[in-house]
């Protein structure tokens, strides 16, 4: 048998070079062309010659030839056929681009390039069964390889239980030190998967924190993939300027407007090719969305992620900062209420014994009448109210709180703070009730009734 065996066209390259041989792949070829070196006794070594190998003179060796070569060309056929049918017609959908693609002749590609046939040799005793099944396995294995999903890494917390949470630790053990904790349905980077006698545990990152969990309360895989898409929150980054911003999902439709490189919008949903964004709202405060050519625009999403122990210490202070200034607010208001109550009444006479805020009231009756329409209760006179709430500095005083003044260690007079020093109150028969200086006697004690 000669010592250059025949190619045969195929879905694989595969070069007999143990035989010294060097292969070609022909565009479109369903028939094999082998070509040896062979080098001139008597020339140059830089010298060599090729020449082209004769039909093979075993008849059976030819007829598997021609089958597996056929069976190779109508594989080849059907990948070509595929590549084809998935080619993108999507305009290019930025401003000034005309989408034209550049032939062969101005980028210098070769187009046969592209449908090029690989080779393989046969092996000699083949069947053509085998053949065929040989070449059906280096095309498959030199098919392109399926992108990896971006959540193939990524877990999904599912806690269940009276608590939402579980802690992740410095080791994959119950004993380990918590390090932080994952609340349900965060994300995290699976890093290592580690068997331990009690099971097995994840080791992730997720957020600022690196440590152990046990992989029994996450959700991995597609699962994971299915349920990410579900609670992220995704966003649309705009990478080139000039995007045009369609009302349909077509390229058809009408222009609404243009993004430009750098801006970020929430994205809607994904739908033929386009991504649906949300524009915000127009001066009717309606919600205008709009569509873009999905190459044009990096989609991500976002995950709620685990927090360390320090971190859900400082989110605890501030719950709790924001909880006081909320209440302190309240209070203001309510306050301010009652001095802006208190103000209507202005001018009107002072009766000693009295009570009515209009026809005549005495000091403590205009402080119980003004903290009545507050929802808050008085004694009657102003000793007794000096006992009704809780003392506080006389420099802390805040607006509703009540002055008192005494004689001789006996309280005769009450006054309602206002802010600023000053205080309103029924004064006396010449001044009605009006405002004057928290100081126009000095004060012996303040009480605060609101709080």
């Amino acid at each position: 048998m000669r010592k250059t065996r025949k190619l045969i066209a195929a879905g694989c390259f595969c070069a007999a070079m143990a035989a010294g041989v060097t292969a070609y792949g022909m565009p479109g070829a369903t028939g094999l062309v082998t070509v040896a070196p062979k080098t001139a006794a008597s020339g140059s070594s830089n010298d060599t010659e090729y020449t082209k190998n004769e039909p093979a003179e075993d008849m059976e060796a030819q007829a598997v030839t021609e089958k597996v070569a056929a069976g190779a060309a109508s594989l080849t056929a059907a990948s070509n056929a595929s590549v084809s049918s998935g080619a993108s017609e999507t305009e290019k959908e930025t401003v000034g681009a005309e989408g034209e693609e550049s032939s062969p002749e101005e980028t210098g590609e070769d187009e046969a390039a592209d449908n090029r046939v690989p080779v393989t040799a046969i092996t000699p005793g083949q069947t053509p069964e085998e053949a065929v099944s040989q070449v059906a396995a280096q095309m498959a294995a030199a098919s392109p390889v399926k992108a990896p999903s971006p959540y193939e890494d990524v877990a999904v917390s599912q806690v269940n239980g009276d608590e939402d949470y579980v802690n992740i630790r410095d080791a994959a053990s119950v004993e380990g030190e918590i390090l932080g904790k994952i609340y349900n349905n965060c994300a995290a980077t699976i890093e290592e998967t580690v068997e331990t006698e009690d099971g097995t545990w994840y080791r992730i990152h997720s957020g600022s924190v690196d440590g152990y969990i046990k992989a029994e309360y996450f959700i991995t895989g597609e699962e994971a993939e299915e349920l990410a898409l579900k609670i992220g929150k995704m966003f649309g980054y705009v990478e080139e300027g000039g995007l045009r911003v369609r009302s349909e999902p077509t390229t058809e439709s009408d222009i609404i407007t243009t993004l430009w490189a750098g801006e970020k919008y929430t994205v809607v949903e994904q739908e033929n090719g386009f991504v649906k964004l949300s524009l915000g709202d127009d001066d009717d405060g309606n919600p205008v969305v709009g569509y873009v050519a999905e190459e044009y625009v990096q989609v991500y999403v976002k995950f709620d992620k685990a927090i360390s122990l320090e971190e859900e210490q400082e989110m605890i202070e501030e719950a709790r900062r924001r909880e006081e200034e909320a209440e302190a607010a309240k209070k203001s208001s309510a306050r301010n209420a009652v001095v802006a109550y208190a103000k209507q009444f202005i001018g009107n006479p002072y009766v000693w014994g009295g009570s009515s805020l209009t026809n005549g009231t005495d000091c403590s009756g205009f402080t119980r009448s003004v903290m009545a329409n507050a929802g808050i209760g008085l004694s009657r006179t102003s000793s007794a109210q000096s006992h009704d709430g809780r003392r506080v500095p006389l420099d802390s005083v805040e607006p509703g709180d009540l002055i008192f003044y005494a004689s001789g260690g006996r309280i005769y007079h009450v006054a309602l703070y206002i802010g600023g020093g000053r205080v309103i109150h029924a004064i006396d028969e010449a001044h009605g009730i009006g405002i004057s200086s928290m100081y126009w006697t000095t004060p012996c004690c303040a009480v605060d009734v609101m709080s």
